[in-house]
């Protein structure tokens, strides 16, 4: 695999990484902007649920970068094999 195709991967890679903490993010910051509007206006219960769910979402966006994290880790020991085959092939004389 040509190390331009492995660079292309790891930047989609890492796009879809970064966007999806980000779209988690939005999602967040938008629940906590709709418990801070209706904060007055829910009973006290509808507020723990809106904590617990804060928290889940909390824990999500951990899951999601630890899985990132590992992704890349994944894509860059690939990478590494794949240039030390390469280097390999030549040193031998062999395309």
């Amino acid at each position: 695999m040509p190390p331009q195709v492995i660079e292309g991967l790891v930047a989609v890679v890492g796009l879809i990484g970064v966007g999806s903490v980000f779209l988690v993010g939005l999602r967040m910051r938008y629940s906590h902007l709709q418990k801070m509007k209706g904060a007055q206006q829910q009973p006290p219960g509808e507020a723990q649920q809106l904590a617990d769910h804060v928290t889940a979402l909390s824990d999500e966006v951990r899951l999601l970068r630890e899985d990132y994290a590992e992704l890349f880790e994944r894509v860059e020991f690939a990478e590494r094999l794949l240039t030390r085959g390469r280097a390999g092939e030549d040193a031998d004389g062999k395309p």
